[in-house]
């Protein structure tokens, strides 16, 4: 009967021989085929290359709109969008023709597998493209959006980034494709350990050099910063360690990689909420009509649109019928009446460059400043309607006081009371004036 089954063996063994000319030729046939199909995805996409670039840069107008700047991508070069759409284009054909390639790849290599090691590659496939799919999800829903705000976010006030389309496309779908390929590792090992190539007792000895291996990768397919960096590794390090226990599960190993995704979420969700209030100094709460939002560095005006949450040094714009209520990090509330302009200098700063505005403070040890076109304001506590005409500007302390600066001298104004700002004196009609003037020049030359 042994004789028998080795002979069996021996025969099933040379019939799936190839010689090496007829592996190559079914290499050729093989790739050819995974090549033609990416090709028909390649042309569907390019029909739809802008919708497809529209989705890509949801993480990109996360971020973005998230420090309050323009999220517009930009082009250096004429032929640089195009070139950008054909990188596009060619990642998403990848992604679409993903199954087929796996299936092609299973028919070559199964031809030199036992049974058993067939039964094993089978059940891989399907899984590993559920798990490149989720490794792409990971990074396009939650890592990229946070890496780059992170990234923005530590550029600081009084720089304009110029993100170019084709910088963008690269960054993202690399990183995308390198976490779609990373979530592939608990399957590698599982089949490894299953076809009996590596044992489970290995990957624990290479434990502490899998984990520098890991941030080494990190760094490669990464942007250098630290912070994208480590949210990468550390998603790779349970992958290993998951690799690990569903090749040889043990209480142990339930526990220690319990107690690693853990702390990888308590990091995580410690880093969203650090990144999710960050660069929200001034928060819009509601607004009607058309507000427009610009900023220094970026020299146009846009229209505030899904935007919510803007960094100091924005200056906001109401129109004829625009009015909207925001407030700062510093507890100071803002209302912009229509036709107003407004410039957030800093967290204690405001410059009312025209219109009225309503501000209501919380008692403050440092006091908050308001410029206007007729002199500044200063107060600790209180609501003041402030209203900003060509020569002239109405302060009211409607509760609290404040402190009035004009001409290098201040004066106080007191809960209830009014005053009108007004630099070298009141307004009056010249013309009036020049007339009455030549009346009276006149009538005293006809006397002389």
């Amino acid at each position: 009967m042994e004789k028998t089954e080795t002979e069996g063996t021996a025969s099933e063994i040379e019939n799936i021989r190839m010689s090496l000319s007829a592996h190559l030729e079914e290499l050729r046939r093989r790739v050819m085929y995974s090549i033609i199909a990416i090709i028909f995805c390649f042309i569907f996409c390019w029909f739809f290359k802008v919708q497809i670039l529209d989705m890509a840069k949801s993480p990109h107008k996360f971020a973005m709109g998230k420090m309050g700047l323009s999220t517009e991508l930009q082009v250096l070069s004429y032929q640089e969008g195009f070139y950008a759409y054909m990188k596009l284009c060619f990642i998403t054909s990848v992604f679409l023709a993903y199954p087929f390639i796996i299936y092609q790849i299973w028919q070559f290599v199964s031809a030199g597998l036992y049974k058993k090691e067939q039964r094993y590659v089978l059940l891989f496939l399907p899984v590993s493209y559920v798990a490149f799919v989720v490794g792409g999800l990971f990074g396009y829903f939650l890592l990229i959006p946070l890496g780059l705000q992170f990234l923005i976010g530590i550029l600081g006030p009084g720089i304009q980034p110029i993100i170019t389309m084709q910088d963008y496309v690269s960054f993202v779908f690399m990183l995308t494709v390198a976490l779609g390929l990373v979530f592939q590792l608990p399957l590698v090992m599982l089949l490894l350990s299953k076809i009996r190539f590596i044992t489970p007792d290995k990957f624990i000895a290479w434990r502490k050099y899998a984990i520098l291996a890991i941030f080494i990768i990190s760094a490669v397919v990464t942007p250098p910063d630290p912070f994208t960096q480590t949210m990468t590794a550390i998603p790779m390090i349970v992958l290993y360690e998951l690799g690990i226990l569903i090749a040889r599960p043990t209480k142990r190993g339930f526990v220690f990689l319990g107690m690693i995704v853990g702390c990888g979420m308590l990091l995580l969700c410690t880093v969203y909420l650090y990144l999710t209030h960050k660069g929200e100094e001034i928060h819009l709460l509601d607004t009607t009509g058309e507000i427009q939002f610009l900023y220094p560095e970026s020299g146009k005006w846009e229209k505030v649109s899904n935007h919510t949450n803007f960094r100091d040094g924005i200056t906001l714009k109401t129109g004829s019928e625009g009015k909207t209520a925001l407030s700062t990090k510093k507890g100071i509330d803002v209302g912009m009446d229509a036709n107003t302009e407004v410039h957030f200098l800093d967290p204690l700063k405001i410059a009312l460059k025209s219109g009225q505005i309503l501000i209501s403070l919380k008692k403050a040890e440092t006091p908050l400043e308001i410029d206007t076109p007729n002199g500044r304001i200063r107060t600790n506590r209180g609501t003041l309607n402030i209203m900003a005409k060509d020569f002239v500007t109405i302060v009211t302390a409607v509760k609290g006081d404040a402190s009035l600066l004009l001409e290098g001298e201040e004066k106080k104004l007191l809960e209830g009371r009014q005053h009108k700002m007004s630099i070298g004196g009141e307004p009056v009609d010249i013309g009036t004036i020049i007339n009455w003037s030549e009346g009276v020049l006149s009538k005293s030359d006809e006397k002389k």
